[in-house]
């Protein structure tokens, strides 16, 4: 069974994480040879980081072509969204100090604010709402609620 911990390590260095988008958005003709020759990868790096890409269940080898499995293709997708945010970390750092402040802003004020700085629809999503379980259970300790708003 693949834990988060396993998919992260599998993306976790600047060239595995390359590869990985590289076989996300590259075409069904791009063999190991191109993703070696576009990546500047010995063959020694590449076949140990699609390896451990492979062991997280994030890519398949098919007909000699490696591709996202299902499970690849959403945390694809999510790591897309954390690029966005990194695009957008100014902007969610004077959110940041909107909610640290001592006034307390109305609801609709705040999502007001969210919707003007913010254009992706899934990082909207996860700024409005106003708590997230913490899933501590798994560590022996009883669920709790984060409160992000006064």
């Amino acid at each position: 069974m693949v834990c988060v911990a396993d998919i992260l390590r599998a993306i976790s260095d600047d060239r595995s994480l390359l590869l990985f988008t590289a076989v996300a958005v590259s075409n069904s003709e791009s063999g190991s040879d191109i993703l070696l020759t576009k990546l500047r990868l010995t063959r020694k790096q590449y076949y140990s980081r699609i390896s451990e890409l492979a062991k997280a269940n994030l890519v398949t080898r098919r007909n000699g072509k490696y591709f996202l499995t299902s499970f690849g293709k959403i945390v694809y997708l999510y790591q897309t969204i954390i690029q966005k945010a990194l695009h957008d970390y100014w902007k969610l750092k004077a959110i940041d100090e909107l909610e640290i402040s001592d006034e307390e802003m109305p609801k609709e004020e705040y999502n007001k604010i969210i919707d003007i700085l913010i254009d992706n629809e899934k990082m909207k999503e996860g700024l409005i709402h106003k708590s997230y379980p913490i899933p501590t259970e798994q560590f022996g300790a009883p669920k709790k609620t984060l409160k992000r708003m006064k």
